[in-house]
């Protein structure tokens, strides 16, 4: 018997099944799902671009009904020409949790799955759309040795974001139901509609851009005379996820949080071979939500710009943010609807000389950005700062500390355990996360 085929045996990487991944229930969401998510999977430099030697898989998690649903389309029946849909049964989401939260029952069941056959994992949400030939990719890395390949994931604005895409040509104007008519989105077309469409979420983390806020999963650059940015981000998408290099499968990330948590982390112990999506050209992920949902807006504060630097040092050494993210945030990333030229690394060397300021420990040696992402030492600033940066965490938190405080004067000591756990995490400064990265 040949060892490839030997009991127990991991085939190759020329042979294993990629598995697509997605939750979702509701109509609105189902329909989101077939007219953009699988359209732009169903793309020919997606999904049709697999090899059909690899027996591929798209498994759904939902409901009964929605399920029902998927499979009366045109759409479906075109998935099907090229891999395997699988039905994973998801109970209803429970009074007074979240719909994110509750995305993890399916996603501990699909990861299960995938794990268990040392498949390819490609996990998609269904408000989201992969640019065309990106699957494609996908399987080259995946031929070279690939492990882990991570895109940045970034919120768009639904009604701008679209206004640009139809403007373009590039999605329909008319809504297609289940149609069987994919979508061709080159990743230029994409980002055009993503960075003049930017949801008020993102639109916060641009460096300059004036106020305060508690927590902060990027930071980004636009790029004079372009329509572009350049990135760096602390909230990655895992677009590939060799499961034969991970050991033990751990899934507690879903007991309380969602796949984006900790959970790339607490498996990447084996990973050896990780490739990070640093150019939009190579492929892109456009995920997005309406304008009005979950709006933000940056707290303006008295020498807010002198905090801002400080505020973002504390986001990104706390608790929020896993080694793994650190590590990853100091590759830069470009996001161009046009080609490169001299003007991106002007910028790009201008950010990371703003960066490199403030994640160094002040007073402390150069550090590597590993180093960095696992030291825990943090500057102590000057008494006129830290009082600066203890009325600013004040005024944002006004209503929810007011709110707490009367829960804790009334005897609640769960509450008094969380004011404080604040306290240490933003205003004193403990409380990140330990532990170091591997490959």
């Amino acid at each position: 018997m040949p060892a490839a085929a030997a009991e127990g045996a991991i085939a190759s990487p020329l042979d294993r099944p990629f598995y697509f991944i997605v939750v979702l229930w509701g109509e609105t969401f189902r329909t989101c799902f077939l007219e953009f998510c699988l359209a732009s999977a169903l793309s020919p430099g997606n999904i049709p671009a697999l090899d059909p030697a690899r027996r591929s898989k798209f498994l759904i998690a939902t409901r009964p009904d929605d399920w029902a649903a998927i499979g009366e389309t045109d759409m479906f029946r075109l998935l099907e020409r090229y891999v395997k849909p699988v039905y994973i049964e998801i109970p209803p989401c429970p009074p007074g949790v979240h719909g994110c939260q509750h995305m993890g029952t399916g996603h501990r069941q699909a990861c299960d799955m995938a794990h268990r056959d040392k498949a390819y994992a490609v996990v998609l949400t269904p408000d989201s759309m992969l640019s065309d030939g990106s699957v494609a990719r996908l399987q080259d890395l995946a031929r070279q040795g690939a492990e882990l390949v991570l895109a940045p994931a970034l919120r768009f604005g639904e009604e701008p974001f679209f206004a640009h895409l139809r403007a373009m040509n590039a999605v329909p104007a008319e809504r297609r139901g289940g149609s069987a008519s994919p979508l061709a989105i080159t990743g230029r077309q994409m980002v055009f509609a993503a960075v003049n469409g930017f949801h008020s979420e993102t639109l916060a983390y641009e460096w300059d851009a004036p106020g305060l806020m508690a927590i902060t999963p990027a930071a980004w650059w636009r790029v004079p005379g372009e329509d572009g940015i350049v990135l760096h981000s602390l909230s990655w998408a895992p677009l590939l996820l060799d499961y034969a290099s991970v050991g033990a499968h751990d899934t507690s990330t879903f007991d309380q949080w969602t796949l984006d948590g900790d959970y790339l982390f607490n498996n990447s112990g084996g990973i050896k071979r990780m490739h990070v999506v640093q150019d939009s050209d190579e492929m892109f992920l456009a995920s997005w939500g309406p304008l009005a949902e979950r709006p933000i807006r940056k707290t303006r504060f008295p020498f807010d710009k002198l905090l801002a630097g400080h505020f973002f040092r504390q986001s990104f050494y706390s608790k929020f943010f896993d080694p793994l993210k650190r590590k990853l945030f100091f590759l830069p990333v470009r996001w161009h609807a046009k080609p490169l030229n001299a003007t991106w690394a002007v910028v790009e060397d201008g950010a990371a000389r703003e960066l490199d300021h403030w994640l160094r420990p002040l007073g402390g040696p150069t550090l590597s950005p590993a180093e960095q992402a696992s030291d825990q030492v943090f500057a102590t600033p000057n008494p006129f700062i830290w009082t600066l940066k203890s009325l600013a965490y004040g005024w944002m938190y006004r209503g929810r500390i007011a709110y707490h405080l009367g829960r804790m004067i009334r005897g609640d000591r769960a509450t008094g355990a969380r004011i404080m756990g604040f306290v240490r995490t933003f205003v004193v400064g403990a409380g990140s996360s330990s532990g170091d990265v591997g490959g």
